[in-house]
């Protein structure tokens, strides 16, 4: 056992300083989600539809209309604007994608020899395998909290009294959420030889995952079929659970939804690591 963490944290501090090094795959990881909260979060507000400044309208009725709205919005979204639910469902979303670029590395690690000369060496299997999943999980953490940094000054409103506690349950959420899907992922790229290949079945399923939760939208308001899907995605129950302790949403049952996504964790973690014992046996 005492081999197994040794090596693992060796193994995950590499992972660590060469995602470090990467100044570009960095700046690149910190742009984009600037890119998504600046531009579509704020450009995307539905308040400023109706403008008292509008010479079509009576500046009483516009301000009674820009009333009626702020309320509607509230109780659609839970939120008190959408710049404020949208930047917290893409802290999920995020970590979505950030689990699927984690497991590019598996790749390029076998194209450029790296990965046959581990398993080549008397290092554990899991060791490798638990690395790579580790070094996805910290630039999560480190993403995240850059995203909320920016998120904040531009708009985003936490709840009033927040704690310590709350901020880390929001982060427990996104990690137990990341681990399995950055398992599965990782697990995928032990028996990828081509990036390409990789990216196209992430694009298949990161882009479902995304559209089909509530990260962008709430799922009260899609059709009956795709509300079902949205129920069982882990990224309406991870983006829903980081709003219930960020911003104060309610949320009929947290419990349920953690332990929902705990279950499903150890389900992707067991498949993902199998899926790596197989291609590791190939290589």
């Amino acid at each position: 056992m005492a081999e197994i963490i040794v090596s693992t944290l060796i193994l995950t501090k590499r992972e660590i300083i060469k995602w470090v090094n990467r100044r570009s795959v960095l700046l690149v990881s910190i742009i984009t989600p600037i890119f998504w909260i600046a531009l579509f979060g704020k450009s995307f507000n539905l308040y400023n539809l109706v403008q008292t400044s509008d010479p079509s309208l009576n500046p009483a009725v516009a301000e009674a209309l820009r009333t009626v709205m702020a309320w509607r919005l509230e109780s659609v979204f839970g939120t008190q604007d959408y710049f404020t639910y949208v930047a917290t469902g893409m802290l999920a979303v995020f970590s979505l994608f950030q689990s699927m670029f984690g497991a590019v590395g598996v790749v390029f690690d076998r194209r450029i020899g790296y990965l046959t000369r581990l398993l080549a060496s008397p290092i554990p299997r899991f060791s490798i395998f638990a690395s790579k999943v580790l070094g996805t999980l910290f630039r999560i953490t480190v993403l995240s909290l850059i995203l909320l940094a920016i998120a904040y000054p531009l708009g985003l409103h936490l709840k009033p009294g927040i704690t310590i506690i709350d901020l880390v349950m929001a982060w427990l959420v996104l990690m137990l959420m990341s681990l399995g899907l950055s398992s599965l992922f990782t697990g995928m790229a032990f028996n990828i030889t081509h990036q390409e290949v990789l990216f196209a079945l992430a694009n298949l399923i990161n882009l479902p995952l995304m559209f089909s939760s509530s990260a962008l939208f709430p799922i009260d308001l899609m059709p009956n079929w795709l509300k079902t899907v949205a129920q069982v995605n882990p990224i309406t129950h991870a983006a829903d659970l980081v709003r219930y302790y960020l911003v104060g949403k309610p949320l009929e049952d947290p419990v349920m939804s953690i332990a929902y996504l705990a279950v499903l964790t150890l389900f992707l973690l067991a498949a993902g690591y199998t899926l790596a014992i197989n291609g590791v046996k190939e290589a």
